[in-house]
């Protein structure tokens, strides 16, 4: 399973990254390279599989805010509800609470969601 967790992360942020174009959703800056990063709204840490690759939760940061800054919750939230609004942020902490278990296929599943997404870009 470990093998198909890395191969998801590895396409999902590339996916996040390149559909917001090196922009750092927290701060605004440009960024690329080994400094752009996919960081998560609701930390990876604590959010569960059910949002983990989910790309309504992640958004292109660059180092300072992802890493130095903790992720920057206070200003990504803030953005996060500029942008998507409290609905959809409110429905995000409501998949939070709900506890998921995923088999191989749904891995599967996912990483051939965002190979197309990819191709659509």
């Amino acid at each position: 399973m470990v093998n198909f967790r890395k191969k998801l992360w590895k396409i999902t942020s590339e996916y996040i990254r390149k559909r917001d174009r090196g922009v750092c959703f927290t701060c605004g800056r440009y960024c690329e390279g080994q400094n752009y990063h996919a960081g998560h709204y609701i930390p990876s840490s604590i959010c569960g599989i059910n949002l983990r690759y989910d790309e309504r939760n992640i958004h292109g940061q660059c180092y300072n805010c992802n890493i130095n800054l903790g992720g920057f919750g206070a200003m990504y939230e803030r953005k996060l509800l500029e942008v998507s609004g409290k609905e959809k942020v409110d429905e995000l902490w409501e998949i939070k609470k709900q506890n998921g278990k995923w088999y191989q296929k749904d891995y599967q599943n996912k990483i051939e969601y965002y190979q197309n997404k990819l191709r659509e870009l």
